[in-house]
């Protein structure tokens, strides 16, 4: 994974789509907590890793994994951003089901430049709206 979880520019529609996404969801799991409505909380979450990350975006992007007729930097672009739409939606789904994303999470690869919150997703940064994703 890319040392930060930025947009690139190399991004195609599908990334960019998954990516304003999560965004999106991670503005509506933040009002729900904050309004302690846990059910549109959970709503959220799952829609976005059923609906969102799983139906249609995992679907997009295997003819693309699978092809060698495509560039390595569309390739890596898919790579990072699946990354980064796997890491952000386990932390989002953290506090629903924190024994199952905490052993997902540590089998996660850890990007290159190591922080604190690398030891557990207990106290990793919980995911807000990102403008730059939700721009794209």
């Amino acid at each position: 994974p890319n040392a930060e979880a930025t947009v690139t520019g190399k991004e195609g529609p599908m990334e960019q789509w998954i990516l304003s996404r999560l965004s999106f969801a991670a503005g509506q799991v933040d009002d729900a907590m904050r309004e302690y409505d846990f059910a549109k909380a959970t709503t959220a979450v799952y829609s976005f890793w059923l609906y969102e990350l799983c139906d249609v975006y995992l679907e997009a992007i295997k003819p693309l994994l699978r092809s060698n007729q495509n560039s390595a930097e569309s390739r890596r672009a898919t790579q990072d951003t699946l990354y980064t739409c796997v890491d952000a939606g386990l932390r989002l789904l953290h506090p629903f089901m924190p024994f199952v994303t905490e052993e997902l999470w540590q089998r996660l690869p850890r990007r290159p430049t190591p922080t604190v919150d690398d030891a557990s997703i207990m106290i990793a940064a919980y995911p807000t709206p990102v403008h730059a994703f939700a721009a794209v």
